[in-house]
């Protein structure tokens, strides 16, 4: 018969003590902690696994209740009651309940109790095999945080969450889709996600996941865009929608962040509103400044008609008419005519009043139809005009009346900057070029006194200006219509004295 250790330890072969009844039950706590207990509580066996984990030597504890220093304090009665339970009844039972280490730290521990008896059915000890569950609480704890977690980012995000499986059906959604949607989550678990979506989007769904699945082709996933959504009134509204994959279990989830844009949409339109609304402005104001200007450029031409016409009278009248004279000035007449109905159009269109127009749009010839526009005001200050247009200039996306207010209103500001110039620096240079970005730039450069060094950029502040008189308002609504063309408009001095100012456009794709 095997016998027991000295130290109390079941070592192969051996048993804490020397009855047989024993053996199946050390057997079965190995790998695992065992203590045995007397009627009283007292510990007669506590194995390797009991001290790694507890800090005590077996020799330390032997004889010693296990309440009395093992025990976490507040659960020493609930022990002592289940231990008493144990002796009456004699039926093994379950329990879980902290020890408190030689260190003093918590462990959790998962106890399974049986007791042996004696001949005559009296319980002779208590045997306890348990496994320590702190780690598993505690990962238990932190998982439960953690979904606590996300469960509170889901409930109060303002972006519309949605996982659908690779069949398209709609798996878990947050309050935010339901507000966005205007269906209760009830009726979208369960439903193919295109329901959410209108045409074309709803009939392209299913085709672009079977592809996707296929294919590994990504055309939504990693990269945000903006979309269509419908709600459940029928409504279609931007959307601005975000896909991500995860597989989980061999599984695909898809997971959709989407953000309803109407608002911001609705700012887009009204800031666009506006800027068309300063831009109008703009352009009053600097045509009600050319009326003398334009009033002798219409002039002109209007002289010209009528010089021409009397002269066919008065040959008419005097009976000696010369068909091909006449023939000439009649011809003088419709060019005339033609010139002053061009300058009333060009008048015309910049005094209109509408929204952004994109369309094809010359810039060597808008450049040159603005340049004829304030040609009075350039003879009048002897300005010289020297165009470099390269020749490859594509055709630019754009609103050509807004474009030709930015170029008038950069040649106008030149041409007031040189008001006290001497001769030799009255000279404006206009350039245009593609720069090797996807862009066409256009610089403006003048001969004038040019811009102090701090204002190279506040001449862009709104109701900031150089100009005593000045308001403070082109240059900014310049620079807007710009921006809002893609582009960029910023100045900078002339190493040959006077200003430079660029802006840039992009080459429609």
């Amino acid at each position: 018969m095997p016998t027991p250790t000295e130290d109390g330890h079941a070592e192969a072969g051996t048993v804490p003590y020397a009855e047989p009844e024993l053996l199946p039950a050390v057997l079965a706590v190995a790998g695992c902690l065992a203590v045995v207990l007397d009627r009283e509580g007292r510990i007669v066996f506590f194995n390797q696994a009991c001290e790694a984990l507890s800090g005590y030597r077996f020799e330390e504890v032997k004889g010693r209740p296990v309440w009395d220093f093992l025990l976490a304090p507040e659960e020493t009665e609930e022990v002592r009651a289940v231990f008493r339970g144990l002796k009456q009844s004699g039926r093994p039972n379950r329990q879980e309940h902290h020890w408190v280490t030689k260190a003093g730290e918590p462990r959790s521990i998962r106890w399974s109790n049986t007791v042996l008896t004696d001949a005559d059915g009296k319980v002779e000890y208590v045997i306890g095999t348990g496994l320590d569950v702190s780690d598993h609480e505690r990962l238990e704890t932190e998982l439960e945080e953690r979904e606590a977690r996300l469960q509170a980012i889901l409930t109060t995000a303002l972006e519309g969450i949605i996982t659908i499986d690779e069949r398209g059906l709609i798996e878990t959604v947050n309050p935010a889709v339901e507000s966005i949607f205007q269906y209760p989550a009830e009726e979208l678990i369960g439903r193919n996600v295109k329901m959410l979506m209108p045409p074309p989007y709803r009939t392209e769904h299913d085709g672009y996941i079977a592809r996707y699945l296929e294919t590994g082709e990504a055309r939504i996933i990693g990269i945000g865009r903006e979309v269509e959504g419908l709600r459940k009134n029928g409504t279609i509204f931007p959307l601005e929608l975000g896909v991500s994959e995860v597989v989980v279990r061999g599984r695909r989830i898809f997971t959709g962040i989407v953000r309803d844009i109407s608002d911001r949409r609705r700012a887009e339109e009204e800031a666009r509103w506006r800027l068309d609304e300063l831009a109008h402005t703009s352009r009053l104001l600097e045509l009600g400044e050319m009326t003398t200007g334009i009033a002798h450029e219409v002039n002109q031409p209007l002289a010209a008609i009528v010089t021409f016409a009397q002269a066919c009278l008065r040959m008419l009248n005097a009976g000696n008419a010369d068909l091909e004279v006449i023939k000439d000035a009649l011809t003088q007449i419709a060019s005339q005519g033609g010139r002053a109905g061009a300058i009333i159009h060009r008048l015309r269109d910049l005094a209109r009043k509408g929204s952004t127009e994109r369309q094809p749009v010359a810039l060597e010839a808008t450049i040159r139809a603005v340049v004829e526009l304030i040609t009075h005001e350039l003879r009048h200050h002897d300005i010289r005009v020297k165009l470099e247009l390269a020749d490859n200039l594509p055709p630019l996306e754009a609103d050509r009346v807004q474009i030709e207010q930015v170029l008038l209103n950069l040649m106008r500001n030149a041409v007031e900057a040189m008001h006290e110039s001497p001769e030799s620096h009255r000279w404006l240079n206009l350039r245009a070029e593609r720069d090797g970005d996807g862009m066409v730039e256009v610089t403006v450069l003048d001969g004038g006194k040019g811009l102090p060094e701090e204002a190279n950029d506040r001449v862009f502040d709104t109701f900031y200006s150089t100009k005593p008189k000045g308001m403070g308002v082109g240059l900014s609504i310049s620079r807007s219509i710009i921006e809002a063309h893609g582009g960029k408009l910023w100045a900078e001095p002339n190493p040959g004295g006077g200003a430079k100012f660029h802006f840039t456009l992009p080459v429609p794709k």
